[in-house]
């Protein structure tokens, strides 16, 4: 059977050096703090501070190994590629905030921790099936 062809699928750079790739892109966007979160020894995501309005704001990117795991079989190649595939995501969104099209907040939205919370806003979403009850009421239309 034909496996598929992923993106950066052949990569042979380890996560650490990319992770440190991907901190220097956060510091470009603004971040004034970066942590790295590890699970058994292996980095698992990153964790930074950056203003937002004028407030420290926390943002969590974990990265996501087990849907590559599952394409391509290899548990270490699938580290790999899943790093280097947030990588790119994050050099992408930061050619979008270096242009002005957007603010790094926008981007980096989903990954927000908002106070008193221990998730980031899209994993609050998705438990919370997308309600958003903090949200004002939406205007009626005239």
């Amino acid at each position: 059977m034909k496996r598929k062809t992923i993106y950066m699928g052949t990569t042979k750079i380890d996560a650490q050096t990319t992770a440190g790739e991907i901190v220097s892109e956060l510091v470009k966007a603004g971040a004034t703090s970066i942590n790295t979160d590890y699970v058994h020894g292996a980095i698992s995501g990153l964790r930074w501070v950056m203003p937002v309005n004028g407030t420290a704001a926390l943002f969590d990117m974990p990265v996501r190994v087990e849907p590559v795991l599952k394409l391509i079989g290899d548990k270490d190649q699938a580290v790999r590629v899943a790093w280097r595939q947030l990588l790119r995501w994050v050099q992408a969104q930061n050619a979008m905030i270096e242009t002005g099209m957007v603010e790094a907040a926008e981007v980096y939205f989903a990954y927000h921790i908002p106070a008193g919370h221990d998730q980031g806003l899209f994993e609050l979403a998705m438990k919370n099936q997308f309600e958003f009850r903090a949200l004002p009421a939406a205007a009626a239309k005239q």
